[in-house]
C-alpha cells in the first residue's frame, strides 16, 4: 500500500490563518466605524443644539462650538515629525466632518496650538497681522509647520529607520498605512519621488 501525504492538516491550518486574518480585519473595521460614527454623530448633535434644530448655517461652515465638540487634537509643538503629521490628518478629518470652507481652516486649526507652537503662531499673527494669517491657504499653513517642527535630523533619522525597517511577523499591517503617506507627507524629497 502506498502511503499518502496528509494534506487535510495543512488545509486545516490554512483555514484557521484565513479566519484570523478575517476577525482581524473585520475587528479593525468594526473599531473605525465606531469612532467615524461617533465623531458624526456628535456634530450633528452639536449642530442641533447650536441652531436650534434648523440647518441654517450648513452652506457657511459650522460654528466653533460645533468644531470643538468633534474633539480635535491639540499640537504643543514638542511631538515631532511624526506628532505633526498625526494632528494634520486629525483636524483635517475633523475640518472635512464639520465642513469647514476653506477661508476658515487656518483661523480654527490654530485654535488648536498650546504652548510652543501657540507662542509660534503668535509670532506669525504679529508679523502677518490676524486677518492675513488666518486667512491663509491651509496648504500654506501646513508647509509653514512642516518647516518650523519637521527638523531636517529628525526627518533624516526616520527616513533612515524607514529604508531600513525589517518586518517581524506580522508588522507588515502597521507600516504599510504609513508607507503610503510617507510621499504625500514630504513630496520634495528626493528618495520618496517615483522615478521614471
Amino acid at each position: 500500500m502506498s502511503s499518502r501525504p496528509n494534506t487535510r492538516s495543512s488545509g486545516v491550518n490554512d483555514q484557521n490563518q484565513t479566519n484570523e486574518v478575517e476577525g482581524l480585519i473585520a475587528r479593525k473595521i468594526n473599531a473605525t466605524l465606531l469612532g467615524l460614527i461617533s465623531q458624526v454623530a456628535a456634530a450633528l448633535n452639536a449642530r442641533r443644539v447650536d441652531d436650534g434644530g434648523s440647518s441654517s448655517n450648513v452652506s457657511h461652515g459650522c460654528s466653533y462650538k460645533i468644531f470643538m465638540a468633534s474633539n480635535p487634537k491639540e499640537f504643543y509643538g514638542t511631538e515631532g515629525a511624526v506628532g505633526l503629521l498625526s494632528w494634520f490628518e486629525n483636524v483635517e478629518s475633523k475640518l472635512n466632518i464639520t465642513k469647514w470652507d476653506e477661508e476658515s481652516k487656518v483661523g480654527y486649526a490654530s485654535c488648536m496650538l498650546q504652548g510652543r507652537a501657540l507662542t509660534w503662531w503668535t509670532t506669525q499673527v504679529q508679523t502677518r497681522r490676524r486677518e492675513a494669517a488666518n486667512s491663509l491657504i491651509w496648504e500654506n499653513f501646513k508647509r509653514l509647520m512642516t518647516k518650523e517642527y519637521c527638523k531636517k535630523d529628525e526627518v533624516q533619522k526616520l527616513e533612515f529607520e524607514f529604508w531600513n525597517h525589517t518586518m517581524v511577523g506580522t508588522e507588515i499591517d502597521k507600516l504599510r498605512p504609513a508607507s503610503m503617506s510617507w510621499p504625500e507627507w514630504f513630496p520634495t524629497w528626493s528618495p520618496l519621488r517615483r522615478k521614471g
